[in-house]
């Protein structure tokens, strides 16, 4: 019998900490135990990260512009440009004008990678182009509930406000520079 199979077969006293009863259970149930409490722990940390993540973009929602910032699709240098945005029910929408022709649409075409900054808030994400047209549809309707210029201008038979709608998935808080 190894030192490990009898601290197993006592019982934990007072004095013993909880965690280090954890670990005098025989060495082949060590790593099972440990990849249990690991994936437990990381689980509750990225469920708070996602939480702490959607409550920062509920403050920013009203916002009137983000900076977005692609990667040139020709010169593969980082170009940044303020668009107009949304933020409904957990999602976070973009759209380009010009049935999707704008420069950093196009880069998002080729490089769906994407920095974000709302506010004092800077994300990560990556582009998702909408195909599905009743999706589509509830977001044009969203943008010209938030923008009066995209109302006034659909009147008169302008784009503004019927773009190319992407939805911006994988959103992470960037790291600030130093």
């Amino acid at each position: 019998m190894t030192q490990c199979d009898r601290e197993e077969t006592r019982p934990p006293t007072d004095r013993q900490k909880p965690t280090r009863f954890l670990f005098t259970v025989r060495k082949r149930h060590r790593t099972g135990l440990m990849l249990l409490f690991v994936s437990m722990f990381i689980g509750t940390s990225s469920h708070a990260q996602e939480s702490r993540l959607q409550d920062a973009l509920a403050q920013v929602a009203n916002e009137s512009t983000l900076e977005i910032t692609t990667i040139g699709r020709k010169s593969g240098k980082p170009r940044t440009t303020p668009i107009w945005f949304i933020y409904d029910q957990g999602a976070l929408y973009i759209q380009s004008g010009k049935d999707g022709k704008t420069h950093w649409c196009r880069n998002l075409q080729k490089n769906p990678q994407m920095q974000l900054k709302i506010g004092q808030l800077t994300l990560t994400g990556k582009a998702q182009f909408v195909t599905d047209t009743a999706e589509s549809e509830k977001v044009h309707d969203l943008f010209r509930s938030k923008y009066a210029l995209a109302r006034a201008a659909g009147f008169v038979g302008s784009s503004i406000g019927h773009g190319e709608v992407i939805l911006v998935e994988h959103l992470t808080e960037a790291v600030p520079p130093e």
